[in-house]
């Protein structure tokens, strides 16, 4: 008995934890009256939020809708994190399953204006993973449309990030900023970035707080 409740924990511990894999997470922030975050967009598909609170001074929560729909009743459920969120930390929602379209989120603790989320059609997720001084996927070739990139730290013991550019062009200005990932990445977590639409050509990616070499991504 004690053998088979043994294999039956470990069974569902490995299912917790692939489940976890397979959810993109989505990390916001909180400061006193606002996000810092403005806007998302994502690709329709089962999201986590992890909701920080930066020195808000308070308890402060998080609260997606529909658009325009505020009422209590019009709340997803699955949205609202899964305690109030102390200052200085960061607790996560449960998993929200989002359909193409539009909806807000906002704090009414904080209390913060109402922003938009977008989740879009025909959007592709591309998941790459981070180790020291290396991204695990080491070029890609795609072709076009809208893409959003999930960025996983697996062992980088400080944060991470991700930058695209068109091939060769390193200088800031030049940055996709649709690319950068919506907050840092901490080892162990993920973070998406915004929908990128890719025309045909020549990209590069790397990460300058890792860092790494820079890697080809060719779009035809």
């Amino acid at each position: 008995m004690k053998k088979v409740c043994t294999i039956s924990l470990a069974l569902l511990f490995f299912g917790f934890n692939f489940l976890a894999a397979q959810v993109n997470q989505v990390n916001l922030e909180q400061q006193k009256g606002v996000f810092t975050q403005e806007s998302v967009m994502l690709a329709a598909g089962d999201y986590q939020f992890n909701i920080s609170n930066n020195n808000v001074g308070h308890d402060v929560g998080f609260v997606l809708v529909p658009k325009g729909m505020y009422d209590a009743e019009k709340h997803i459920k699955e949205a609202y994190v899964t305690a109030p969120v102390p200052n200085g930390k960061t607790m996560s929602t449960n998993i929200v399953s989002l359909a193409p379209g539009e909806y807000e989120y906002f704090c009414p603790l904080n209390p913060t204006p109402k922003y938009s989320l977008v989740v879009k059609e025909g959007v592709e997720t591309i998941t790459l993973g981070q180790v020291p001084g290396d991204f695990k996927v080491q070029g890609l070739t795609i072709t076009e449309g809208d893409y959003q990139f999930n960025i996983k730290n697996n062992g980088v013991d400080h944060e991470v990030g991700f930058v695209l550019v068109p091939a060769g062009m390193y200088d800031a200005s030049k940055h996709i900023k649709e690319a950068y990932v919506k907050a840092p990445v901490a080892n162990g977590s993920s973070s998406m970035t915004n929908i990128v639409n890719l025309k045909a050509g020549t990209y590069e990616y790397f990460c300058p707080l890792n860092p790494t070499p820079k890697y080809t991504i060719t779009v035809k």
